[in-house]
């Protein structure tokens, strides 16, 4: 099951927060689909959806903010996400909470939550500490 880790960290206080949010809904998510309660499963993607979406845009505000030279790359990651994301929620949406779709949130979620924050994310870090500091 995928963790928020100190390791996952940035260094920017309100992204650091909206990371660990974003694990412990992953988390949630998860034990809803293990439960098979489709209900809490339909509600937690969608929340997540919209915090995905949230969080996406307070990155791209302080990448904008501060000229983050890298903001073009950042948001296709991030559009790319939402795309793959609606794909995936489309999917349940159809077929419910199967082995299938439940291996693909655990998979593909964790992964792409770690290796975007642990990459794109922590490059940000780097340059908005440097540029208030």
């Amino acid at each position: 099951m995928p963790q928020w880790t100190p390791a996952l960290a940035v260094g920017v206080k309100i992204i650091d927060e909206q990371h660990q949010e974003l694990f412990r809904r992953l988390d949630a998510l998860l034990a809803a689909m293990a439960k098979g309660d489709r209900a809490e499963v339909g509600r937690l993607l969608g929340f997540l959806a919209s915090y995905a979406i949230e969080h996406f845009g307070e990155e791209e505000r302080l990448m904008k903010a501060h000229g983050y030279p890298e903001y073009a790359v950042h948001k296709v990651a991030h559009d790319r996400f939402v795309a793959e994301y609606t794909a995936m929620k489309a999917e349940f949406d159809t077929k419910g909470a199967t082995s299938l779709v439940t291996l693909k949130v655990n998979k593909w979620l964790g992964d792409w939550l770690k290796t975007h924050i642990a990459g794109t994310d922590t490059l940000l870090g780097r340059f908005l500490i440097q540029k208030a500091g």
